[in-house]
């Protein structure tokens, strides 16, 4: 019998990147699908993890936006008067 899938092990830091690199601004679920041959569900999954990473962020269904840059995380402090 003849197996028409395999396992693989995807770099999402390189995919983050080459993503950034490609200049458009938005990426749908369905394209990662298509490109790495995958079903929608796992495509989904990889742009759940890529979001994660900070390399995009969740625009609407099925549509992520592509992050120019990792976004840095700041602390709020408040200022207290000293009495």
């Amino acid at each position: 019998m003849v197996k028409h899938t395999i396992n693989v092990t995807i770099d999402l830091r390189l995919l983050g990147m080459r993503l950034r690199d490609r200049g458009k601004k938005f990426i749908r679920v369905h394209e990662i699908a298509y490109e790495l041959g995958t079903s929608p569900k796992t495509a989904g999954k990889i742009l759940v993890s890529l979001a994660k990473l900070g390399y995009v962020i969740k625009w609407s269904d099925g549509v992520y936006m592509v992050l120019d840059e990792k976004p840095v995380k700041y602390t709020i402090v408040e200022k207290t008067r000293d009495l």
